[in-house]
């Protein structure tokens, strides 16, 4: 059962910010973080369709459909965005940097000499809000490769 204030079961429903979900299945899906670091645009977020507060809750089966989907997409990231490589993050509890307590992993695009950083205590670091119509496009591109593979 999804609490009514989890922003990451409105936007899988599609409740909240149409069409920017770039993929689901049964178990998961995928969308653009609000918030980006300019150099690394196209962090995409990994989360479970069924309410999971964080990782301590998730079962083997689960677990292993949002590993094959963090997988798929830090590929599809790589190849679209031209990426020389990816960061996956995966935060847990408020001490851990957690802020939306719905599971979720980060995958980001990564560039050599980029400036994003792994450390400190708040992710993303330095970044900007996105706007919903540049999120929707990076879906739609997101989507396409994704369907590619």
């Amino acid at each position: 059962m999804r609490p009514a204030e989890c922003v990451f079961c409105a936007i899988v429903s599609g409740a909240a910010t149409p069409g920017v979900v770039a993929y689901r299945d049964s178990d998961t899906a995928v969308f653009p973080s609000l918030h980006q670091r300019a150099l690394n645009r196209g962090h995409m977020l990994v989360v479970p369709v069924a309410h999971v507060s964080n990782i301590y809750d998730v079962d083997r089966a689960l677990g292993g459909s949002l590993i094959a989907t963090v997988a798929d997409v830090a590929r599809a990231l790589k190849r679209v965005w031209h990426a020389d490589g990816v960061s996956v993050r995966q935060n847990n509890d408020a001490a851990g940097g957690q802020d939306v307590f719905h599971v979720h992993f980060h995958v980001v695009p990564r560039f050599a000499n980029d400036g994003f950083e792994l450390g400190g205590d708040r992710f993303p670091f330095g970044a900007i809000e996105v706007t919903l119509q540049e999120r929707i496009a990076q879906a739609v591109r997101l989507r396409e490769a994704l369907a590619g593979t």
